[in-house]
Parts: C-alpha cells; structure tokens; sequence
C-alpha cells in the first residue's frame, strides 16, 4: 500500500509495511532541491533533505532563547544524497559519489544526532544487515521555540511560569517535549528484571537499609510515572509540583497520593519532618546562572564551592540541597538525580524547547558536607544496575514509527520499547527496525548521563 504525505511543499510517497527481501523499486517525487531527482527507493520510505539541518547553537542564550541555526549541507554530502542506493554500503556510496568514506560517516553522525531538529528512520529492507544512512522523513523544527520568559536578562535560566502556566499538555508533555528515565521506563522492562523504573530504585534504596514504606514526600513528579511504579506506602505519600496541570495528572496515575502545589526551593514543610525526600530529574529545571555572574559567584564563595573556568552554576540546585537540609528528619534520607558531571563544566541540554541546565555534582558534594549531611554520589546505572544486554529501540526508529503510527490514529508514548512491547502497542507489524543498547540512543534519555546524589542526615542526639 503506497501512501502519500503531504508536508508543507514537500510530498512523500512511500510503502511502509514492504515485507523482507522485497526486491521492487518504488519511485519517488520531491519537492525538494534538484540534486536529488531521479534517486529511488529499494522499499522503506523515502527521504528530503532541508536546505540546513536545524542544530542548536551553542555560542547564543539570552533572554530570547537559545536559537536553533541550519547548518546546511556539504557539496560533498549532497553528493552522498545524490548517489543514496538502498541496495549499497556506506563504502559503495562514497565510492559511487566520488567522495572520502568519512564524508558519508559524518553525514550519518549529523543525521542521527539527538539534537538535530528531524525525523530520522532506516531505510534498509529488513533482510539487509548494512546500517547505512539513516534518513530523513519530514520537515524540521522552526528555530527559535523557546520563550522570552525562559531567560532574565542576565542569561539565567527562569523556568517557574513556564513550569505553573504553560504546561498544559500533562498526559503527553514526557512524551512530545521531554522524556524523563522514569517516564520512558515506565513500562516494565527486561533491562530491570521486568520491574518498572520506581519499582527498582524503591527496592535498591530499601536493600541499603532506607525506610521506603513511608512516609515518603516526591518534588517534580512528572506525569506521576515514579510514584505509581513505586506503589502505595505506609503513612503519605506527598507529591510537591509548581504545575497544576501536573499535579492533576499525577494525582491519576498514583491515586494514594497526595498533592501540594510548592517550590524545591522553598518546600511547604515544617524542619525536620521528611523521612525520605524523591527529586527525580528536576534539578536541571531550576535557575542556573551563566559562570562569571557577579551574584552567583559571590554565592560560590559564601557556601565554600570550588570555581569553574566556564559553562554555568546551577544554582537552584545548590538552594534545592540547602532545603533538604532543613526538611530532613534526623536520620533521614534523600535522593537526586539528574543530567550532570562530578567536576569539569556543566552544559545545557540544547534540544528542548526550554533550557535545561545539567548540575555539578561535586558542588553538590561538598555543600551537602558543610550542611552537616552525609553525601554520596553514584551514577544512576550503578545504583538501579540496568542489564547491558537488554536493548530498546533506537532513536531514529521511534521517530519514524511514531509518525507512521500517528498516521493510523494511534498516539504511541515515548517509552523503552522492546520488540514485544512495540508490536503489541501498534496497529500493525513493522519490520526493519533498529533494536541497540541502553546505552545508545533510544525513545528516552540515556541512562549512562545521570548521577544520584544520595543524602543522609545525622540521627537524634
């Protein structure tokens, strides 16, 4: 069955259910640059090249956003383009286009890229072992989607009313502007011996001797992923969230729970009172001031945290373990996890449509010393101890068939799909998708990115 889809000026013509080692060639109409009429299909889909792949530019932050910019391809790439043949290695194409094989490599690399603003699929016959180039199918994210009110003036990230008046999406936020770990693992998953993503690091945090029966209280809750894979507690299970929109999904998907509309930086509780305090992936949502920052460099050197030659301070981060302090019970326990580094530079995660900033967990370290806390940081794939041999599904081949599943009126989640999950979750089989390790890029963020920052307070007396 030949479809047709019709995107802006652009019309794409392709067969998305050919089965294996189909041998027939589908033609293929563009409205796109001449260089590449002419070119055919074996049998997946067909592709259009932008004037310019959208990439963020890493060198502009301000209070306009952080811009995407087209960095338009090579002579040498639209060569590749030219000489695209599903039926040939990446070896043939550079011979056949005339160009060195790392010309083809590195086009591969941009197209595949996280942060490149296009849908990306492969387009081999699923016989075919060759991974080739993967390809574009459909048109790139306008530059510029970030808001005004995202940045101050001095270029800090400010994302409290983004967060209390513009979320509006809550049932599909984490699947179409952002995926938390605990979002795309909220499914079972034979990388965590069938368990849900809360369930494992409930169950990890209790095998080293924490009280994870309640009562517990949860900051930035997400879609409520976390506290309904973590389960009912004894006592309260208290979700704090600076969205409306969220608390109202979260209250859904974990109905034991409570809700309290508040700020990690400024939590709504009485000192002393938290047994165990959650913060899964929020940290990076807080302010972070570019490093130079006259106020947050004097903040630096008033809490005793060693300097960075660049980059940013994320320095809600340092006031969110400043309130853990004061709301942890004696005894007490608290977990963060989040994007970072322990020492070096942190970055900003360029690819959202509202900046995140990723958190020095060195700093952290040692301002949870001077609080009197006791403080351990580990990454988050040591702590849950995902399997290296389970797979899920390779980014580009999400993309690709959640547009085609879109196409039949079936919304598909941005989770950690295996090949059972997938076909149970699609209208119909789809063949020639790429299965890789956690460890590459999937529907979710990368496990191997985050650190734990896990937090002890002095017992009574």
């Amino acid at each position: 069955m030949i479809e047709r889809h019709d995107l802006g000026a652009t019309t794409i013509l392709f067969d998305p259910l050919t089965g294996r080692g189909r041998q027939g060639a589908l033609p293929v109409s563009w409205a796109v640059p001449d260089v590449l009429a002419g070119v055919w299909c074996r049998n997946r889909c067909t592709l259009t090249v932008p004037e310019g792949l959208w990439a963020p530019d890493p060198t502009r932050s301000g209070p306009d956003g952080h811009p995407y910019r087209a960095v338009p391809l090579t002579d040498d790439e639209r060569a590749v383009w030219a000489a695209v043949n599903d039926a040939r290695t990446g070896a043939d194409l550079a011979a056949r286009s005339g160009v060195l094989p790392a010309v083809v490599e590195r086009l591969a690399s941009r197209l595949t890229a996280f942060d490149v603003q296009a849908l990306q699929i492969r387009p081999q016959a699923a016989r075919a072992g060759d991974p080739g180039l993967r390809r574009v199918l459909g048109v790139p994210r306008p530059p510029n989607l970030r808001t005004a009110d995202q940045h101050d003036a001095r270029g800090a990230t400010t994302l409290g009313h983004w967060h209390e008046a513009s979320i509006t999406d809550g049932p599909t936020h984490f699947d179409d502007r952002e995926t938390t770990f605990a979002h795309a693992f909220g499914l079972p998953h034979p990388a965590l011996d069938g368990e849900r993503y809360g369930a494992r690091l409930r169950r990890v945090l209790a095998e080293r001797g924490w009280a994870t029966d309640g009562p517990v209280v949860e900051v930035g809750c997400g879609t409520g992923e976390l506290a309904s894979a973590w389960g009912p507690v004894d006592g309260r299970y208290l979700r704090i969230d600076l969205s409306p929109e969220l608390l109202r999904v979260q209250a859904l998907a974990a109905p034991f729970s409570e809700g309290l509309r508040g700020d990690l930086c400024a939590l709504p509780l009485p000192d002393g009172s938290v047994p165990l305090l959650l913060c899964n992936e929020v940290l990076a949502d807080l302010e972070a001031v570019p490093v130079g920052d006259p106020d947050a460099e004097r903040l630096r050197e008033e809490l005793g945290l060693p300097a960075l030659s660049g980059g940013w301070y994320n320095t809600g981060s340092w006031r969110a373990v400043q309130e853990a302090a004061r709301v942890l019970a004696p005894g007490g326990h608290a977990v963060f996890t989040e994007f970072g580094v322990v020492d070096g530079e942190v970055e900003e995660a360029t690819q959202l449509d509202h900046p995140e900033v990723g958190v020095h967990f060195g700093h952290l370290a040692v301002l949870a010393g001077r609080l009197g806390l006791t403080a351990e940081v580990v990454r988050l794939d040591d702590l849950v101890r995902p399997s290296r041999t389970e797979t899920w599904l390779a980014r580009h081949s999400w993309r690709a068939v959640r547009s085609w599943a879109s196409s039949r009126g079936v919304r598909l989640p941005a989770r950690a799909w295996t090949p059972r999950t997938l076909r149970d979750a699609l209208p119909a089989a789809v063949d020639g998708l790429d299965w890789v390790a956690l460890t590459d890029e999937g529907p979710g963020p990368l496990v191997t990115r985050f650190w734990v920052l896990l937090l002890e307070a002095r017992g009574a007396g």
